[in-house]
C-alpha cells in the first residue's frame, strides 16, 4: 500500500483529522494523477519508437515482398496506409502529453477532473485504434495473398478450399493477435487508466464535500 492509501485511511477513520492532511491528499491525488499519464505518454512513445524501428530494419534487410504487376497498387495502399497509421499515432501522443502538461500544471479540481476524463477517452481510442489496425493489416495481408496467387484464377474447387483455409486460418491468427493486444493493453494501460479512475472518484468526493455546506 502507497502513502496515498496510508493517508486516506487515517483521513477517512478520523472525523477530527486536521484540513491540511485533506489538502495533502488532495496535492497527492494530483501528483499521482499527473503520473499515471505520463506513463501512458512513455508507454505509447516507445511503443513508436520500436515500430519505427522495425520498420527501417524491415526496410534495409532485404526482406522485402515481390509485388506482380497485378498487385502492385496494393503496395503502395500498404504504404499510404502505414504512414496514416504513424500520423494517428503522433496525434494520440501528442495528446497523452498534452494531457499530462495540463494535468501536472492544474491547480484547480474541476480542471483536473475535466483533463482525467479527456485522458481517459484518449487511451480509450487509442486502444481501439490498435485493435482496427490489427485487423486491417490481417486482411490487408490475406488479400495479397490472393492477388499473389491467383486465387481466382483457379478451379471453383480450388477457390473454395482457398478461402475455407483463409477464413479458418485468418480467423484463428485474428482472434489470437487480438487476444494478446487486449492482455498487453490491460495489462499496461488499463491498469493505469483504473488507478486514474480510482483518483478521480476520489477528488468527486472531495469536491462535494467541500461543496456540501456545514451541519448546525
Amino acid at each position: 500500500m502507497d502513502g496515498l492509501d496510508l493517508l486516506k485511511q487515517h483521513w477517512q477513520k478520523n472525523n477530527d483529522f486536521p484540513k491540511v492532511d485533506k489538502e495533502a491528499i488532495r496535492g497527492m491525488l494530483y501528483k499521482s494523477s499527473s503520473s499515471l499519464v505520463k506513463w501512458i505518454f512513455i508507454i505509447s512513445l516507445i511503443e513508436l519508437s520500436l515500430g519505427i524501428i522495425f520498420n527501417v530494419w524491415y526496410f534495409f534487410s532485404g526482406i522485402q515482398v515481390e509485388y506482380s504487376k497485378e498487385s502492385l497498387w496494393l503496395d503502395y495502399f500498404d504504404n499510404t496506409a502505414t504512414v496514416i497509421g504513424y500520423f494517428i499515432t503522433f496525434y494520440f501522443i501528442y495528446a497523452f502529453f498534452k494531457a499530462y502538461m495540463k494535468i501536472r500544471n492544474t491547480k484547480n479540481t474541476k480542471d483536473l477532473l475535466n483533463d482525467v476524463l479527456t485522458a481517459r477517452k484518449r487511451v480509450s481510442q487509442y486502444i481501439s485504434f490498435n485493435i482496427y489496425l490489427i485487423i486491417f493489416s490481417i486482411g490487408l495481408g490475406f488479400l495479397s495473398f490472393i492477388l499473389e496467387n491467383h486465387v481466382f484464377e483457379k478451379g471453383i474447387g480450388e477457390i473454395i478450399l482457398y478461402l475455407a483455409l483463409m477464413i479458418i486460418v485468418g480467423g484463428l491468427m485474428g482472434w489470437l493477435f487480438i487476444s494478446l493486444l487486449k492482455l498487453y493493453f490491460r495489462v499496461l494501460y488499463v491498469r493505469l487508466v483504473k488507478k486514474l479512475e480510482k483518483n478521480y472518484d476520489e477528488l468527486i468526493i472531495m469536491e462535494n464535500e467541500d461543496d456540501t455546506p456545514p451541519s448546525r
